[in-house]
C-alpha cells in the first residue's frame, strides 16, 4: 500500500458517507449524525495513521495498556 491509496480509500468513504447521508441519515436525529460522523473522523485518522506508520499498536492494545493495572489490583 502506497500513499497513493490513501485519496482512493479516502473517496470511496465519502462515496460510502453520502449514500449513508442521503438513504439513511437525512431524517436521522442530529445526535445521531453527530455520532456516525465522529467514529468516521475518527477512523480516517487511525487509517491514516497506520497506513504512514503500521508499527504504531492497535486499540486492543490501548485498552490492554489502560486496564492492565486494574485487572492485576482486581486479582489480588
Amino acid at each position: 500500500m502506497t500513499s497513493k491509496d490513501i485519496p482512493a480509500f479516502m473517496l470511496v468513504s465519502l462515496l460510502i458517507t453520502v449514500i449513508q447521508w442521503f438513504y439513511r441519515l437525512r431524517h436521522a436525529p442530529k445526535k445521531e449524525r453527530a455520532a456516525y460522523l465522529s467514529i468516521l473522523a475518527l477512523c480516517w485518522i487511525l487509517a491514516i495513521s497506520l497506513v504512514i506508520n503500521p508499527r504504531l499498536p492497535g486499540p486492543s492494545q490501548l485498552v490492554n495498556y489502560l486496564f492492565h493495572p486494574l485487572g492485576q489490583l482486581l486479582e489480588h
